[in-house]
């Protein structure tokens, strides 16, 4: 599988910030910054309502923990 994210040498943060002020502008970056500074803790994706199937799927831990074990009688 290949990932589309793949670099052969190191990305400088200056240079991919020089990139992204030349393709959107110096504003729109800076406003974009700003506003995940201050939105960072508010907008956090809750998991609390989802079935432990899809908490599994997701990489989470179950929401309730398994039945007990009991053993058999013969």
């Amino acid at each position: 599988m290949m990932d589309s994210n793949f670099h052969s040498e190191p990305v400088r943060l200056n240079d991919l910030l020089d990139n992204l002020i030349a393709d959107h502008g110096a504003m729109r970056v800076l406003r974009t910054l700003m506003m995940r500074l201050v939105a960072r803790n508010v907008r956090r994706p809750r998991a609390d309502h989802l079935s432990d199937h899809l908490r599994r799927d997701v990489g989470l831990p179950p929401g309730h923990p398994p039945p007990e074990f009991r053993e058999p009688r013969l």
